[in-house]
């Protein structure tokens, strides 16, 4: 999964398309912004950190490098929460395992 698979181009405005030409004549001739909205649903790890308390993953273990706490598909979710678990049951860092969920996020102003 690459970075184009979790957005879409944005539908914009006609004043939102003069704001960002003028950002890219400030940034200089060889600069192009592009807009893009991220897809409507998004799925994201957390872990318990107290009753009715859940962080994300990245944020409740720093001291895991590259760990990704969204995903725009639920089974990649679901590959990346087992990963984890494996990796907190056969870890050496002595790190606290804790319950981990996975929650889906609904954007409700997606398709404006």
């Amino acid at each position: 999964m690459d970075f184009w698979d979790d957005v879409q181009f944005a539908n914009l405005t006609p004043d939102e398309v003069a704001t960002i030409k003028a950002l890219e004549k400030k940034l200089g001739d060889d600069i192009r912004l592009v807009a893009v909205r991220s897809k409507a649903v998004l799925y994201v790890l957390e872990a318990k950190m107290a009753p009715n308390q859940w962080l994300r993953v990245d944020r409740a273990y720093p001291r895991i490098e590259k760990l990704k706490a969204y995903f725009s598909q639920y089974e990649a979710a679901k590959e990346s929460k087992a990963a984890l678990k494996r990796f907190l049951i056969n870890n050496r860092l002595n790190l606290r395992k804790r319950p981990i969920r996975i929650r889906q996020i609904v954007d409700t102003e997606a398709g404006n």
